[in-house]
């Protein structure tokens, strides 16, 4: 079968997954723009300062890339293995989705507080070194948060429907998460290098 046609099935056979995922991710990022703009005192100027050291450490003397990309590595690895193994779990359903609401609120307060204080400058560091690498991480987080819940629903539905043993259904989960976490790995190599470049150019 036709990859884009088996993708298409896939989305059109787990749509109110899909749904439900981005509706959760939304409220994440709206949620994180608001507490960014309500943000005041010490707690701001201490972000602030964060920042602008990062910035003018990246402009002086450079950014360790490697470095970068093992910290983003291990952050998005403990991401996918978390969701992973929520999906094994029946309790895991909502903790599933409070994981996507965290990364949500993440991307959501880091944005927002860029652009209200950094202002034009603001939206172009969220465009040069935020947006690239959540183009890799944010579809592929929905993919897996997608397999974790159909996964825990499998389990408490496994033993009344004429579904796959369960170790083979395990072993096609646990397959499709590591390969999610391979393409993981392609957003940190872009958050580490490529990022970087882009904002260093724009400095």
């Amino acid at each position: 079968m036709n990859i884009k046609l088996r993708i298409k099935q896939h989305i059109m056979e787990n749509s109110w997954q899909y749904i439900l995922v981005v509706a959760i991710l939304f409220i994440g990022l709206v949620v994180g723009n608001y507490k960014a703009l309500r943000l005041e005192g010490e707690v701001k100027s201490h972000l602030l300062t964060m920042i602008d050291s990062y910035l003018q450490g990246g402009i002086s003397d450079g950014l360790d890339s490697k470095n970068i990309f093992l910290k983003a590595f291990y952050s998005q690895a403990k991401t996918v293995v978390t969701i992973w193994f929520l999906g094994l779990t029946v309790i895991g359903l909502p903790l599933i989705l409070g994981v996507i609401f965290l990364r949500g609120f993440s991307v959501g307060f880091t944005v927002g507080f860029l652009c209200q204080q950094k202002a034009s400058a603001g939206i172009l560091i969220s465009i040069l070194s935020i947006l690239p690498q959540n183009l890799v991480y944010i579809p592929f987080l929905i993919l897996a948060a997608v397999l974790a819940l159909n996964f825990s629903l499998y389990i408490v539905k496994g033993k009344n429907s004429h579904m796959l043993p369960l170790g083979q259904g395990l072993i096609t989960y646990s397959l499709l998460m590591l390969i999610c976490l391979l393409i993981f790995s392609g957003g940190a190599l872009i958050e580490a290098y490529l990022s970087p470049w882009f904002l260093s150019l724009a400095l």
